[in-house]
């Protein structure tokens, strides 16, 4: 996500990528008329969702509406970029009207064939997701003006929409784009590759908050109990300490609390450590930021009340306190971001003797003073409060520093012209350039072709194949390769028919300054007993020179006998160094400013607590080898490891399963991701333990990598294992394979 921009895109810089190649057709060859389908899944993100509505825009129109679209980031699927566009409507509410799916690009060829659904899941899992899907595909001209395309919502979400924001006010809606292509250029040996399931979201977030609301019914799967105010709150000593780093020196360090089970609590309200917990268990914040009636049952149509925004800036003052104890860095930025939109005459004085002496809050001091020195009417109403008065009997430096601050806007409205008080008592606008030095933006892609051998046999001289497009610093990319060479490109070499040549291919407009980078290619050999091929230089892309790379970077000959994988596929990494020359930004901005919340990152404590092993208390034993594990997240990810399991076992045989299988388990529950497989038996093996403990996400993320993995000699092997597990979008799949590879 850009944090300077609240509408959040799942897409980073220099993120990695990679792409299997789509083989061009050699001159004279029959072409197999296909369909094939490429799928994708975008994450928007709207921050700050209940403020924005209301004044976001309300038609379509880009011409004649002034108010601020909501638009998603541009994303890519099946070679086209898209985005999302939310109109709403104008009933003083500003409750969500439509999703538009907008296909962008000036350079569009034909037209687009395309599906989509819209998922948009309840953050409390309290309703099941509002679901939309398109019966039928959708055409978007090639034609400028007819390339949007109006979905509806679900309508699970109409008239409940404040039960699908989160806690922190962030509205996300999923949407699954489909592009079905008609593809003339797939050859018969080597079929275009698409993703066989769709994937659903991640859960861990969901799973980990579940052990917290599973305590009432289980209080014994509590191992400590927090007596605050003479009430006991049970908790899971795991989960504090891969939350909290002083939680985990209390817990499981050497301190005393980690040797009794009842651990008292001084100094804090019960009900603001029951809501600290919350936010531990499930990255929200307790309280909602809007007055809403919100629907606790759909079956019941039952009502309950939200607190007022003055009781969530309480509870924000009280978490902000309890955030900075046990070092929670996200919930403090939370509490510092609610407390900055709602500072006022009354509210700044508590506010700033809250933050004063916490180094963490810095900048909330700061905007607390600015506040107080901007505007002299604010001035002259603070100095009369009792809290001032306090202020300046013990902490003089403070209020030293509030003086100066007045003192230098007098200073600027002596020198500037006048203007009008403001009753409302408003920060005053401010306008601000900043200088950016100059940056270096990394990027790699990874381009994999499959059964190479073919490949080069079936691309003679000039006849080249192309990665899929890729990102690095803002501008478009794809790897071209020449399998057999060029005869044209190559006039110095004797014999470039024997050479694979590699370019790189800028796709986006540089403009007249062009575009800088060093790239590098490289190539490795994969027994690691050779030296990896590595070629690399500088060089500006111009709109004259897009294409720039070596005719020579490697012998046909040396590739096929030394660097293809065993499963005859060939990688070429491609290293894209991309400097930003400096520059400078002007805005103009309230004096007020925006405190950046990062995104959830509890998927990355559990990920630490799988790879640090801290606290471990379970051992799988497969093929003598020792693979550590915690029994809660275990058995709330994935309870069918544990089905039969004593509960006071710590030691798990598994005798019928592979070490690195159960890794890959393993790996998945802690991250919701699979690790790097790039063997179709191994991964066609990981699959059928997806499916004998029933983990429906691993089960989709396997089934599209086996899919991604059948080459021409491993489709017949992978068709018997889809017969034999009964997986029946894999055995279309691999049929439609064979029965193109063998035309």
């Amino acid at each position: 996500m850009d944090r300077s921009n609240p509408i959040k895109k799942k897409t980073e810089a220099g993120a990695r990528a990679s792409s299997t190649a789509s083989h061009g057709v050699r001159a004279g060859e029959d072409r197999v008329h296909r369909s094939s389908v490429a799928r994708g899944t975008h994450e928007f993100q709207i921050a700050g969702y209940s403020a924005r509505r209301r004044f976001a825009r309300v038609s379509d129109s880009s011409v004649n509406d002034a108010d601020p679209l909501i638009k998603s980031g541009a994303f890519q699927v099946g070679g086209y970029t898209w985005d999302l566009a939310c109109t709403f409507y104008d009933n003083g509410y500003g409750h969500l009207k439509s999703i538009t799916l907008e296909l962008l690009g000036t350079d569009i060829a034909e037209d687009v064939v395309a599906t989509a659904s819209l998922r948009i899941d309840d953050p409390l899992d309290r309703l099941t997701a509002a679901v939309w899907r398109s019966d039928a595909a959708n055409t978007f001209s090639k034609k400028v003006n007819s390339r949007c395309w109006k979905l509806p919502l679900p309508d699970a979400f109409c008239g409940y929409e404040d039960c699908y924001v989160s806690t922190d006010d962030r509205l996300t809606i999923l949407c699954t784009v489909e592009v079905l292509k008609e593809d003339a250029s797939a050859t018969a040996a080597e079929p275009t590759k698409s993703f066989v399931s769709a994937v659903p979201p991640p859960t861990i977030a969901r799973d980990i908050h579940k052990l917290l609301l599973l305590l009432k019914k289980n209080p014994e799967s509590s191992d400590v109990t927090f007596v605050v105010e003479d009430t006991e709150i049970l908790a899971h000593r795991l989960v504090l300490a891969m939350r909290s780093p002083v939680f985990a020196a209390e817990l499981l360090g050497h301190m005393r609390e980690s040797t009794t089970r009842r651990v008292q609590i001084h100094d804090m309200s019960a009900s603001t450590f029951k809501a600290m917990l919350r936010f531990i268990y499930s990255d929200e914040f307790p309280v909602k930021p809007n007055n809403v009636v919100h629907v606790e049952s759909r079956s019941r149509r039952s009502l309950k009340e939200e607190p007022t925004p003055r009781s969530r800036e309480s509870m924000a003052r009280d978490l902000l306190v309890a955030a900075d104890r046990y070092d929670l860095e996200r919930l403090r930025l939370m509490c510092e971001s609610i407390l900055v939109e709602s500072i006022d005459i009354t509210t700044v004085m508590p506010t700033l003797q809250l933050v004063r002496g916490r180094q963490s809050c810095l900048q909330l001091e700061d905007s607390c003073i600015e506040y107080i020195a901007a505007d002299p009417d604010v001035y002259a109403a603070v100095r009369a409060t009792e809290e001032y008065k306090e202020l300046k009997e013990t902490c003089s430096c403070l209020v030293i520093e509030i003086n100066e601050r007045v003192a230098t806007h007098n200073m600027a409205r002596h020198t500037s012209s006048p203007s009008p008080s403001s009753s409302s008592r408003q920060p005053p606008e401010k306008s601000m350039s900043m200088f950016n030095s100059s940056q270096v933006v990394r990027g790699t892609h990874e381009f994999r072709i499959p059964n190479f051998s073919y490949v080069q046999r079936s691309h003679g001289p000039g006849q080249f194949i192309a990665s899929s497009i890729f990102k690095v610093g803002g501008y478009d990319w794809k790897i071209i390769v020449y399998p057999s060479g060029h005869l044209k490109e190559g006039p110095d070499l004797q014999n470039p028919e024997e050479y694979i040549f590699v370019y790189l291919h800028l796709e986006t407009d540089p403009g007249t300054a062009g575009v800088k980078v060093s790239k590098r290619f490289r190539i490795d050999e994969p027994s690691g007993k050779f030296p990896p091929i590595i070629r690399r230089t500088d060089f500006s892309f111009t709109n004259a020179r897009k294409t720039w790379g070596f005719p020579d970077f490697i012998t046909v000959k040396s590739a096929k006998s030394r660097y293809m994988r065993h499963d005859g596929s060939l990688t070429i990494h491609c290293d894209i160094d991309m400097t930003k020359e400096a520059y400078t930004t002007s805005t103009t901005t309230s004096a007020r400013p925006i405190i950046a919340v990062p995104p959830s990152n509890i998927a990355s404590h559990l990920e630490q607590l799988m790879v640090t092993e801290q606290g471990s208390d379970l051992t799988f034993l497969v093929e003598e080898s020792e693979i550590h594990a915690h029994r809660l997240i275990i058995a709330v990810r994935s309870p069918f490891l544990l089905e039969g399991v004593e509960p006071s076992t710590t030691l798990v045989r598994i005798d019928d399963m592979k070490a690195t299988v159960l890794k890959a388990v393993i790996h998945f529950v802690y991250t919701d991701e699979l690790p790097p497989v790039d063997d179709a038996v191994v991964a066609g093996e990981i699959l059928a333990a997806a499916c004998r403990f029933d983990m429906k996400r691993m089960k989709a993320l396997c089934r599209n990598l086996v899919a991604q993995l059948v080459t021409t000699d491993n489709a017949l092997s992978t068709l018997e294992l889809a017969w034999r597990h009964q997986w029946k979008d894999l055995k279309l799949y691999c049929t439609e394979f064979i029965s193109l590879a063998m035309k």
